[in-house]
């Protein structure tokens, strides 16, 4: 939840209203950018695009491309198959440093290539939940301002814009300065009228701005006129000896025939509104690249857990053919699930995985790929180049041209002996141990350097 106060109430119009996402494009648009979310987008792919589609109706952006123009220049061809309907939203991850955190430019383009849309010059070095996202939903003015920088709403509205359409018919809007005041504060109310309105009987004059505020055994009138600027702006003390009581104030203007309202409380605390926060979903592989016989570890994450209700997810081959499918419920939030990828006949390239919880959607991608071994017998690697003293080196390796059951692994310190400060001798490292090898010819050994500045 959100604790915020409501500084000014919602201005209402009397003339004509209408609800529509003003300067909307009529085109899928880049609604959202995350460039650098929490951890180390080296390690993990959690760097995201969300799309949005404005239009009133279904876009099918299969071969469509969400690109980085700058660093490694990463791109993200969209399958076949991925439609995006009408008002929703559609959020993409693809591969670790997928983006850069600093002058970064993201780009739409369809399935010829052409831009359809793209951000501004962004810089994210937050490691944060902050992303880049427009201030309303399909909001574009093909300008900087355009866009904020805020608490991200992945796979959910940025906010709507309620678009007033000016007619000739009269309004008055009115708003408090703050909506709750302490004792003794002051409260001030103003507003605006869209023309000024005379009255010629029994003379020709301005007509006046009524102002009636009630409350608590509390009522009071107020007279004035709108300015050259046709603004409108009264002031009163919210002191108890005047008769001022705790609970909520109404406040109704009328001018010429139109009205409008707008309330506060009075207390000896300010009242705090909550306004819930909008859910999002995220779905993830552990790896952006598999061999066949691997196996898949999928996440998911919602920030609202609702009671009862599973998320669906579907993975498919670059063919549009569904391999896997299923329903997993959350465990404080968080979805899990392995998956094994057949070596039967594989199909290689891109495989997308969606997931629906609720009403949010989210969408994530890896590659299947040839498993091309080396010329030599046995390959090995380590996860880091480097370790500091108590760091854990975790060795992988594989058989190439053979299959046994059993290798032996010899990992020896080829530093000389050393003594410390009291004469104790330190040998080198040295490990013997046998392993088991998988059915896939891998096999995997972690050990731990000795925490010892002398060794």
């Amino acid at each position: 939840m959100k604790n915020i106060l409501i500084l000014f109430s919602i201005l209402l119009f009397s003339g004509l209203i209408l609800t529509a996402n003003a300067q909307s494009v009529n085109h899928v648009v880049i609604n959202e950018v995350d460039t650098n979310p929490p951890g180390d987008d080296s390690k993990s792919i959690s760097e995201w695009v969300e799309l949005y589609n404005p239009t009133n109706s279904k876009i099918d952006i299969s071969g469509w491309k969400i690109a980085s123009t700058s660093g490694m220049k990463k791109t993200l061809s969209i399958p076949t198959g991925t439609f995006i309907e009408s008002g929703k939203f559609l959020t993409f991850t693809f591969d670790s440093l997928w983006f850069t955190d600093n002058n970064e430019v993201v780009e739409l383009k369809d399935k010829n290539g052409v831009s359809i849309d793209k951000t501004p010059l962004i810089s994210d070095l937050k490691s944060d939940f902050t992303s880049w996202q427009r201030i309303y939903d399909g909001y574009d003015s093909d300008s900087v301002s355009d866009w904020k920088f805020v608490t991200s709403t992945a796979g959910s509205t940025n906010g709507k814009l309620t678009a007033v359409k000016e007619t000739d018919a009269l309004s008055i809007t009115v708003s408090s300065a703050k909506s709750s005041y302490l004792f003794g504060e002051t409260a001030i109310i103003q507003g605006k009228v869209s023309k000024q309105v005379f009255i010629e009987k029994p003379y020709f004059h301005s007509d006046e701005i009524i102002v009636k505020i009630s409350g608590p055994s509390y009522d009071k009138t107020i007279s004035l006129y709108p300015d050259l600027n046709l603004n409108y702006k009264t002031s009163f003390s919210l002191q108890q000896v005047l008769g001022i009581n705790k609970g909520t104030y109404s406040v109704l203007v009328s001018y010429g025939g139109a009205t409008s309202q707008t309330s506060f409380s009075v207390g000896d605390k300010l009242v705090v509104e909550t306004i819930p926060e909008e859910s999002t979903l995220s779905i993830t592989t552990n790896k952006s690249q598999y061999l066949p016989g691997d196996t898949l570890s999928l996440t998911g994450i919602t920030s609202k857990v609702i009671p009862f209700e599973g998320l669906k997810f579907t993975i498919k081959d670059p063919n549009g053919n569904i391999i896997s499918t299923g329903s997993l419920y959350p465990t404080n939030g968080k979805f899990s699930t392995n998956i094994f990828l057949s070596t039967v006949n594989p199909i290689y390239g891109k495989y997308s995985v969606t997931a629906e919880y609720f009403d949010k959607g989210a969408i994530s991608f890896f590659d299947l790929v040839k498993d091309i071994k080396e010329e030599k017998a046995i390959s090995l690697w380590t996860d880091k180049d480097a370790y500091n003293l108590g760091e854990t080196v975790t060795v992988t390796g594989r058989l190439n041209q053979l299959w046994i059951a059993f290798v032996d692994l010899g990992i020896t310190q080829t530093k000389n002996i050393s003594s410390t400060n009291t004469g104790d001798i330190i040998a080198p490292l040295k490990i013997s141990d046998t392993l088991k090898i998988s059915g896939d010819g891998s096999f995997t050994y972690s050990f731990k350097i000795p925490d010892n500045s002398n060794g």
